[in-house]
């Protein structure tokens, strides 16, 4: 039911975010290198993990936040009250997870008002938690602060999702790293490790969490070939129209220089 227009977002605190997530990954974490994935009807893998872990964050929110809507990748759609809608990603990166690598994440996004509000991507095999809510963000519990692109962190490289070799001349972009996560991928240039991220034609689930954390310290996602990218647009469930960047606009100024030749 949409709301009118201006209606404040739900009192979203970064401590239960955080600890929603952190139950989430034990669950992920009980099933890690001992489950067998399965094939969605567009060919991506799924296990009983992420069903598992996508019930939990829905009940969990539902009881924290009563009346707000909620879309999952798995296929929880609850409609609620008013224009704010929590996205999950139980398991973002389900690929790695059934290998057995340990860059998977889960992902937890309050989209308000058409934007990333407030979200939570957290690594249960590394304990790394990125959080943010209205504009202010953490890593691991200390405020992470806006994007330095004259001072980059230690020696910078851009994460590419694994088919990137397929549409890009990566080699025109130096250090190169694909870690199997676009959240993650996302996360990385938010603490300013990764340079820029080419994080493909994603979905909304991918975004919405590290969107929040990612504008909180002054990056943003756009598309490749410049057009605008509008995270409400994806709340259907749709890949986005192009090939989606993340990181600072000078740095996506130069990512899309360099891959211009």
């Amino acid at each position: 039911m949409p709301a009118a227009a201006g209606q404040p977002p739900p009192a979203v605190t970064q401590a239960v975010l955080e600890s929603i997530a952190t139950r989430a990954g034990e669950i992920a974490l009980g099933y890690f290198r001992r489950v067998a994935p399965e094939r969605k009807s567009d060919r991506s893998l799924v296990t009983q993990a992420d069903r598992d872990v996508e019930a939990y964050i829905a009940a969990a929110l539902v009881e924290a936040w009563p009346g707000v809507g909620i879309v999952g990748e798995e296929g929880t759609v609850h409609e609620g009250r008013g224009e704010s809608r929590f996205v999950i990603d139980p398991i973002d990166g389900t690929s790695g997870f059934v290998a057995g690598l340990p860059t998977w994440c889960v992902c937890i996004g309050l989209v308000h008002a058409g934007e990333a509000y407030a979200g939570v991507v957290y690594l249960p095999c590394s304990g790394e938690r990125y959080s943010a809510v209205a504009g202010a963000a953490w890593w691991n519990g200390s405020p992470l602060p806006v994007l330095n692109d004259a001072d980059p962190v230690g020696d910078p490289f851009v994460v590419a999702h694994s088919w990137a070799h397929r549409r890009h001349p990566l080699d025109r972009l130096g250090k190169l790293r694909s870690l199997g996560s676009a959240a993650y991928h996302t996360m990385l240039v938010a603490r300013g490790a990764a340079r820029a991220a080419l994080l493909g034609r994603v979905r909304v689930w991918d975004l919405a969490g590290a969107g929040a954390v990612l504008a909180a310290v002054g990056g943003r996602f756009e598309l490749l070939d410049g057009g605008a990218l509008t995270i409400a647009e994806l709340l259907d469930g749709q890949r986005a129209t192009g090939d989606v960047v993340a990181g600072s606009p000078a740095a996506l100024a130069d990512l899309r220089a360099r891959l211009a030749g």
